[in-house]
């Protein structure tokens, strides 16, 4: 009772009630249901005629660019569509989907054509949902009560989180009493998304809609593309830009402003360079993410074979719900701990320990598959009737690690994100996280092309016990490679520098010359170092030339995932600090010229 009351008054405010979410709540809950009851286990549903490798490359192919799309449709819904029209929108295609799989499996023979539209349908479907579903949910939290302080938009997005994670737990309970044949799963899936797509139309007065205001990743682009057109472009006399990391120096060359004949040039901030900078930083540590996206693969695909292998009459829907409760358990978990001991230890290497933790449940998950594999092939070559001397439970242990390794790994690569970049492009982590295992998924498809002799017609004439030995030795070598990536992080290199100075000193081009930070004058503010430009378009100082620097300040966190740091961010402490120099630089300029 002690341990009620204290949750009660420790969480209690968080549990609130909206007639929004309430509207919602059905669409999440469907989306669970069908998620855990048939997509998540596609493999399980596929054409008998198919042998094993064909599956397994089919079902990590529609994974992969589910997740990979991500990206796409998060562009999408920021800057033009909006979360409830990308909501509206992403509905429709998956029931079209679901009711081609009725078709395809309404017939003797299951209609090929039919099933492959549906899966591509299921597959654009589930990626728009992944990225607007949860952020419109969001929304309806942050517009009721208009919150001011951080504190108050964390209490907001938990206040989301709770409906959110409820509706998926009871969509994943509900999927274990599901059939398993797909004629009635699809049949019942679609009739139960349609109903719940009505019931969500029926809350669209209560709706608080915003209006899509622009996305970071166009600014992202912006300084790619301005960095590859100034390649030619000298470093002499030009300073870097935080964090100085030497095979992306070349970005610093976008902050550089060359003055052309009759036009200016559009530059980019010092701040937009730094941010990029932090951005594709982050690529060592998604490297090391391609191994987790393999075992990730497999999970999804050769564990639930296994399990219909052994009992095709047992309904592997509930090993998914038991990964699904297990990753949503550490997450949650992993998050309620961290929070309490990220004020008194390092942040950073507190994500860092999360993520190496995780990859040593990987380690654990690939170790537990192979000992099963090993344990069915030896009963293969003594018994004819396998089935009745193995119990299908014994595949239990890899399930649990395998819920493990997600929840670490996962929350931990999005909060790893979150702390560094800025807080519009850390809005992005689930689906830059997501694209990095979609790239993976793709990578399993060329190691089952590489190691196609261990696949056969089936589960009892392939060798898996092989393949997850190789997962197993190629995990643990990929822990150590994580441990130096994670050295490296720390070495400080990424920590806080507000260090911005006009990268213009010294740079010369053959298109024409540069501007001198000290030759300034009213009348060529416009040529000056980005970072000055972007203090004084505020203040009207350029009425025909507008700002070239994303001006989108978003109100609420755009995807789910776990909670960012409460404490500020180190690039939006760096933006504020450098907006301070650059303030003092024009006060200092203003008083020069009245001297004069």
């Amino acid at each position: 009772m002690r341990i009620i009351e204290w949750c009660l008054k420790t969480h209690g405010y968080y549990v609130v009630f909206s007639k929004e979410a309430l509207f919602i709540f059905g669409l999440i809950f469907v989306h669970s249901f069908v998620e855990t009851a048939l997509v998540d286990i596609l493999i399980t549903h596929l054409p008998g005629a198919w042998d094993i490798p064909k599956s397994v490359q089919a079902v990590n192919l529609q994974e992969g660019t589910a997740a990979v799309l991500q990206i796409l449709f998060a562009f999408a819904s920021d800057a033009y569509l909006g979360r409830f029209k990308m909501v509206v929108y992403s509905t429709i295609p998956y029931i079209i989907g679901l009711a081609l799989f009725w078709n395809a499996a309404w017939r003797r023979n299951i209609d090929i054509r039919s099933f492959y539209i549906g899966l591509v349908l299921i597959t654009l479907a589930k990626a728009a949902k992944e990225v607007s579903l949860k952020a419109f949910l969001d929304d309806q939290f942050m517009a009721k009560d208009n919150p001011t302080t951080e504190e108050d938009k964390e209490r907001q997005h938990h206040r989301s989180n709770v409906w959110w994670r409820n509706a998926s737990i009871f969509g994943a309970g509900a999927a274990i009493f599901s059939p398993s044949s797909l004629k009635l799963l699809s049949m019942i899936s679609g009739i139960a998304m349609m109903v719940a797509y009505l019931w969500f139309w029926l809350g669209a007065k209560f709706y608080e809609c915003n209006r899509p205001t622009g996305s970071a990743i166009s600014d992202v682009l912006f300084v790619i593309k301005t960095a590859v057109l100034k390649r030619n472009l000298r470093y002499e006399g030009v300073k870097h830009i935080a964090p100085r990391i030497s095979w992306l120096r070349w970005l610093d060359k976008a902050s550089i402003v060359i003055e052309k004949e009759n036009r200016p040039d559009k530059p980019c901030t010092a701040a937009q360079v730094k941010e990029v900078k932090f951005l594709l930083g982050m690529v060592p540590m998604w490297t090391t993410f391609l191994t987790y996206s393999l075992v990730d693969a497999t999970g999804s695909t050769f564990f639930f074979e296994q399990a219909s292998n052994i009992d095709d009459k047992y309904p592997v829907t509930r090993f998914n719900a038991l990964v699904l409760v297990t990753s949503f358990a550490i997450e949650n978990l992993c998050d309620f701990i961290f929070q309490r001991i990220d004020n008194e230890m390092n942040g950073q290497l507190i994500r860092q320990g999360r993520i190496g933790v995780g990859m040593a449940f990987s380690v654990i998950c690939c170790i537990f598959a192979w000992k099963n594999a090993v344990h069915w092939l030896y009963l293969v070559k003594i018994y004819t009737e396998l089935r009745i001397h193995v119990d299908i439970y014994s595949l239990t242990p890899q399930f649990i690690f395998f819920g493990f390794m997600k929840g670490l790994l996962q929350g931990g690569l999005q909060s790893f994100f979150c702390s560094q970049v800025s807080e519009s492009l850390g809005n992005y982590g689930p689906p830059f996280g997501e694209c990095v295992i979609g790239i993976g998924k793709f990578l399993s498809i060329l190691c089952i092309l590489i190691f196609s002799s261990w696949f056969k017609q089936d589960i009892d004439s392939s060798r898996l016990d092989n393949y997850y030995a190789m997962l197993t030795l190629l995990s643990f070598v990929n822990l150590l490679i994580y441990l130096l990536v994670a050295y490296w992080y720390g070495d400080g290199q990424f920590s806080p520098e507000v260090d911005c100075e006009p990268l213009i000193e010294g740079a010369q081009d053959s298109i024409g010359p540069l501007q001198s930070f000290s030759d300034q004058t009213p009348n060529n503010l416009q040529y000056i170092s980005v970072s000055t430009w972007k203090a004084l378009s505020l203040s009207d100082k350029m009425p025909n030339n507008p700002p070239y620097f994303s001006v989108f300040k978003r109100r609420t966190r755009s995807f789910p995932g776990p909670t960012c740091p409460t404490t500020p961010n180190r690039l939006d402490d760096a933006h504020r600090q450098e907006n301070e120099q650059l303030f003092d630089l024009k006060i200092s300029d203003c008083e020069h010229r009245d001297v004069l």
